[in-house]
């Protein structure tokens, strides 16, 4: 009969096998991406990558403010609207909030038994 000592036992060695497989093809993607930029270090590669998420975020913003419909005070204006119209459908006046709910004659009630 297989105990559960053995079968964890298998379970780790298994555990470590995938473990040295992954590191080792994670060092092969590594080096294949050094290959293809010309054998840059992991800081150079960080550099080009912050450089493009940099370029891609001001082309973008480029982008947007030429094809954007309406003017920028026309745009607050709409969303001020918008943002009104969302507070008054959400919650209606005649309902009260933050705990005004109690009336004013409220008294808990006593932990204590009166004898």
């Amino acid at each position: 009969m297989v105990s559960v000592k053995d079968l964890q036992d298998v379970v780790d060695d298994l555990k470590g096998q995938a473990r040295k497989k992954a590191v080792n093809w994670i060092g092969e993607g590594r080096g294949q991406m050094r290959d293809v930029v010309g054998g840059h270090s992991d800081g150079a590669m960080f550099g080009v990558l912050a450089l493009g998420l940099i370029v891609g975020c001001l082309a973008g913003a480029a982008i947007a403010l030429l094809v954007t419909p309406v003017s920028g005070v026309e745009a607050r204006k709409r969303i001020g609207e918008q943002v009104v119209k969302a507070q008054q459908s959400r919650v209606p006046e005649e309902l009260p909030t933050n705990g005004s709910t109690r009336s004013s004659s409220y008294t808990p009630a006593s932990p204590y038994v009166a004898s």
